[in-house]
C-alpha cells in the first residue's frame, strides 16, 4: 500500500505536466515475450560498451533468453569525449552535457587505452584529439554489433530495488526525450533482474566554498571584466580570458589543460597548488599555494599574498560521485552523506560521501544490506587507470557473476576482503574514503588492479588460466613511460615526421613496436642532449 501511493504520487504530476506513461516493450528478445535475466545497463561511454560487449561474449547457451538493454541520456555513445550538442553553452546552475573542450586531446598514447583486440584506425595520432576518441567508440559498437542494444535519449530519472538481500527486481523510471524538441517527454517505466551503472563520474562538479566569494563577485572594478568564479566543466575555448588575470585552482588533468592553454592568451595566469603539486610542465603559470578567503578586493592565500587584480578564477577541482537515479529524492538505494560516520561496515545502505561510493566488492558490486551483490554493479568508478580495458576487466567479472553468482565470494568475505584493502590504505598513510576509488596506492596500481580482477576468475575456473597477466607489458610501457613518449611525440610533430613513425601500424604488436621505437629514440636524444625545452612543449598533452 505505502508503495502504490508513492507511485500514484509520482505519475500524478508527471501528467499535469503533459508526460506520456507507458511500460516500454521488451526491446532485445523480438521472439520472446519473458526474458530468462533481464539486464538494464546506464551509459554508452567506455564502461557501457565494454559491459554490454563482454555479456555477449559468453557461450551463447549461457546467455540464452537474456534481454539487455543499454540505455543512454545523450545522442551518441561515446561519454565524456561526446561533444556538447551545438548551440550556447548552459551557464550555472545549469550543466553541460559534457565537460569537453575543443583542444581536449588523450594525456596517454591511445595503444594503452584501447579495448584488447580492437585498435585505433591506422595513422592516428599518438595522442589523438577527443574526435579520434569518439569516433573509436563508434566504431567499437557498430564493428561488434551493439547498436541494436543501444537505446539514445533514454534517461535513467529513477532506479528503485524491490525486494530483499535474496532477491527481487529493478523498478526504473525512464524518461524518453525528444532529440528535435516538441512533443514533450514521455515517461517509461520497465522492471529488470540486475542493473549496471557506467555512467561515469564526470558530471556533477566539486566547487570549494572560501569565506568572501559573494562580496569579491559583486565588486567588480569599473572597466574591467565582471569577475567569477568557474568551474572547469564550463571551460571551451582559452581566448576568451585573454588579457585577463586568472587563477587556475587544481593540477589534476583539468586544471592541467586549463594552465597548458590559458597561460598562452592571459594576461597573466596563477595556479593555486596543494603542498603537494607542482606547476603544470611547460605552462605560463605563476605557482600560488591554496586560497585561503576572499575579500571585497582580493584573493587571500594561506601564505597570506594577496592579489587584488583576478579576472576569473577556474576550478579544476574535480567532481562529486553522484547518482541521482539511486539517490533521494528519487531513490533510497545511494543515501548522500559529505560527513558520513558510517563506515564499510556500519553502513545501512549503499552510501556516497561524494568522494567514494561504499561498500563494493573490488569497486563494482554493491555489498549493501538489502540487495543481493550481483543486483547492482558498477563499472568505471576507479580513476586514474586506462579506462577501456579496466571496464573490459571489470566487466568479465560482473559477466560471469550474472551468469552464475557462485562465483563470487560470499557477503562476509566480500566485505573483509574490502576492509582489508582499507585498511593497507591507511597502512600507506592515506584515508580510504578521502582517496576513495583513485587507484593511488602502491598495493592497488591501475595495472595490478585489472590483473587481480582477472587472475581472480582464472584461479575460480571461470575463464581458462593462460599463464599471462591481462595488462599486456607494452601497455605497461606505454602507461609508465607516458611523459616520454609525450615528449618523443611532440618532436616527432615538430620535426614533421609524426606520420612516417606510424607507418604500418595496425595491430596491437604493431603499435606496441612504435612506442617501444619511441622511447629508445628520445631516451637517446635526452642522454646526449638533455630533456629539451620546446617551444610550447605540453601545450595539450600532460
Amino acid at each position: 500500500m505505502v508503495r502504490l501511493a508513492s507511485f500514484t504520487f509520482v505519475v500524478l504530476p508527471l501528467a499535469a505536466l503533459g508526460y506520456e506513461q507507458h511500460q516500454e516493450p521488451f526491446s532485445a528478445l523480438p521472439d520472446a515475450k519473458t526474458p530468462s535475466k533481464s539486464i538494464a545497463i546506464v551509459g554508452a561511454g567506455s564502461g557501457g560498451l565494454a559491459i554490454l560487449k563482454t555479456i555477449f561474449d559468453l557461450p551463447e547457451d549461457v546467455r540464452d533468453g537474456w534481454e539487455v538493454v543499454l540505455y543512454e541520456q545523450r545522442r551518441d555513445v561515446g561519454g565524456v569525449w561526446l561533444p556538447d550538442p551545438p548551440g550556447p553553452l548552459p551557464r550555472p546552475p545549469k550543466l553541460p552535457e559534457s565537460p569537453l573542450y575543443p583542444l581536449l586531446h588523450t594525456n596517454t598514447p591511445h595503444p594503452t587505452m584501447t579495448y584488447p583486440g580492437f585498435t585505433y584506425p591506422p595513422f592516428t595520432p599518438l595522442f589523438p584529439s577527443h574526435e579520434y576518441v569518439q569516433q573509436y567508440h563508434a566504431d567499437y559498437a557498430e564493428h561488434y554489433n551493439l547498436t541494436e542494444y543501444l537505446r539514445f535519449h533514454h534517461k535513467i530519472l529513477a532506479a528503485n530495488w524491490v525486494g530483499d538481500s535474496v532477491g527481487g527486481k529493478w523498478d526504473l523510471e525512464i524518461e524518453v526525450q525528444q532529440p528535435h524538441g516538441p512533443p514533450p517527454p514521455r515517461i517509461s517505466r520497465r522492471s529488470f533482474d540486475h542493473l549496471i551503472v557506467a555512467n561515469g563520474h564526470n558530471h556533477y562538479p566539486h566547487v570549494p566554498h572560501w569565506d568572501g566569494t559573494e562580496g569579491w563577485l559583486a565588486n567588480t572594478p569599473p572597466d574591467t571584466p565582471k569577475r567569477e568564479i568557474v568551474h572547469s566543466i564550463y571551460y571551451r575555448d582559452p581566448a576568451r580570458y585573454a588579457n585577463r588575470t586568472i587563477v587556475i585552482v587544481g593540477a589534476g588533468a583539468s586544471g592541467r589543460d586549463a594552465a597548458l592553454q590559458v597561460g598562452q592568451t592571459a594576461r597573466v595566469a596563477y595556479q593555486s597548488l596543494t603542498p603537494t603539486n607542482e606547476p603544470t610542465p611547460g605552462a605560463k603559470v605563476v605557482p600560488k599555494p591554496r586560497i585561503a578567503y576572499f575579500t571585497n578586493a582580493s584573493v587571500v592565500f594561506e601564505d597570506g599574498t594577496s592579489l587584488d587584480d583576478v579576472d576569473s578564477l577556474i576550478l579544476g577541482t574535480g567532481y562529486h560521485f553522484h547518482i541521482p537515479f539511486l539517490s533521494p529524492p528519487h531513490s533510497s538505494v545511494l543515501s548522500v552523506d559529505p560527513h558520513t560516520t558510517f563506515n564499510s561496515t556500519s553502513a545501512p545502505s549503499l552510501i556516497t560521501n561524494l568522494r567514494y561510493i561504499f561498500p563494493t566488492h573490488k569497486h563494482i558490486f554493491s555489498l549493501a544490506p538489502g540487495i543481493p551483490p550481483t543486483a547492482l554493479a558498477f563499472v568505471g568508478l576507479p580513476v586514474l587507470v586506462a579506462n577501456c580495458p579496466s571496464d573490459i576487466a571489470q566487466s568479465l567479472l560482473i559477466a560471469h557473476a550474472l551468469a552464475n553468482s557462485s562465483v563470487l565470494p560470499n557477503h562476509a568475505q566480500m566485505l573483509q576482503e574490502l576492509v582489508e584493502r582499507e585498511d593497507k590504505l591507511r597502512a600507506a598513510g592515506l584515508d580510504p574514503y578521502y582517496v576513495g576509488h583513485r587507484l593511488v596506492a602502491e598495493s592497488e596500481s591501475d595495472q595490478d588492479y585489472q590483473d587481480g580482477v582477472v587472475q581472480y576468475l582464472k584461479d575460480v575456473g571461470a575463464i581458462p588460466e593462460d599463464g599471462k597477466k591481462f595488462v599486456e607489458p607494452w601497455r605497461r610501457l606505454g602507461r609508465g613511460k607516458a611523459r616520454l613518449l609525450a615528449r618523443a611525440w611532440q618532436r616527432a610533430v615538430q620535426l614533421g615526421v609524426d606520420r612516417e613513425w606510424l607507418e604500418g601500424a595496425q595491430t596491437e604488436e604493431e603499435w606496441a613496436d612504435v612506442m617501444e621505437r619511441l622511447v629508445e629514440w628520445q631516451e637517446a636524444y635526452e642522454e646526449e642532449h638533455g630533456i629539451p625545452e620546446f617551444e610550447d612543449q605540453s601545450v595539450w598533452y600532460l
